[in-house]
């Protein structure tokens, strides 16, 4: 990355974590670059915002959540109130709220919510729905009508050019008692380790920074905040991904079964029959050994999934500390 400074610490001591990793979507091959000095991992080249929708097609987009996004709304919705009082129905805003399934479910348990977007197909419908909906530059540019109790980042942080900006802005923007939840791949994890170019979590270029713990940490102090809760446990992200990953490592283009269970048939590419029928024969096979490592990295601390938990401080001072 040349003289570019680290979005973290503000070195430029670069370094190469993965030299070829190739996104499945554009067949594009980029690096995934480590600073030397703080050991954040950001994509290079790193897409400007300028040009990253073209790697965000509906192909990409499909039906994500399918099979898993009943599950998920309700456990991220458990991990919000169960910050507050039971009865608590306060003022929320959704980061990057996708389909915007987890905000229709917060407005129906009695919150006040409001989305950030860059799909705006959503951002009408859950207009018309009376949440107010902005795209991201709009709200970083100009607010939204009043402070919040909760501002959740499920899985955005990683796909945004300048996360330490919007750490701050969802700070400034938090009322005084309330929360900053954070939710990111976690390349720490044994999945990661284990894969490396072929952990189904990378997802270059869309994911352009790739955090650890400590880097996680050290962006949610210094942008001012105390982290009051961290867990590596998410049971939809782990289970699939232990599958798709090994698979990567015997098919011939990444993330086959991904792809056959959430794309679409008519945005989907052509995909091999070999590498379909090794992945539906694998998987069951797979399975048997998955479930026990999974228990195992959660129990450790080494799950595929980071979500930290975080207040607002008054004085923030930059911090290394690691959680």
């Amino acid at each position: 990355m040349g003289d570019t400074p680290c979005e973290l610490c503000g070195r430029q001591q670069w370094i190469i974590h993965l030299p070829q990793v190739r996104d499945y979507i554009s067949d594009e091959t980029f690096a995934i670059q480590q600073c030397a000095a703080c050991g954040l991992c950001v994509t290079h080249p790193m897409p400007g915002d300028d040009v990253i929708e073209r790697y965000y097609p509906q192909r990409y987009r499909g039906d994500r959540q399918k099979y898993s996004g009943g599950w998920r709304v309700n456990r991220r919705a458990l991990a919000v109130q169960n910050h507050f009082t039971p009865s608590f129905g306060g003022r929320l805003l959704d980061l990057g709220c996708g389909t915007g399934a987890f905000a229709t479910e917060m407005k129906h348990r009695g919150w006040d919510t409001a989305v950030t977007e860059i799909n705006d197909a959503v951002l009408d419908d859950l207009r018309t729905a009376g949440m107010e909906a902005k795209r991201p530059d709009v709200a970083l540019r100009d607010g939204f009508s009043a402070p919040f109790d909760a501002i959740t980042c499920w899985h955005v942080l990683e796909h945004v050019e300048h996360p330490m900006t919007l750490a701050k802005w969802a700070h400034r923007n938090l009322k005084p008692g309330g929360i900053f939840q954070v939710t990111v791949p976690n390349l720490d994890s044994w999945q990661a380790r284990m894969f490396d170019k072929d952990w189904l979590h990378l997802d270059v270029p869309r994911h352009r920074y790739h955090f650890t713990p400590d880097t996680l940490a050290k962006l949610l102090n210094d942008a001012g905040f105390k982290v009051v809760h961290s867990t590596t446990f998410a049971l939809e992200y782990d289970l699939f991904a232990w599958l798709q990953s090994a698979l990567n490592r015997v098919c011939t283009r990444p993330n086959v079964l991904f792809e056959k269970l959430t794309a679409k048939s008519d945005a989907r590419p052509m995909l091999s029959k070999r590498d379909v029928t090794l992945s539906y024969a694998l998987s069951p096979l797979l399975a048997t050994w998955v479930v026990p490592i999974c228990i195992a990295s959660w129990a450790l601390r080494r799950g595929a999934t980071l979500t930290f938990t975080c207040k607002p401080e008054i004085n923030p001072e930059p911090s290394n500390l690691a959680i």
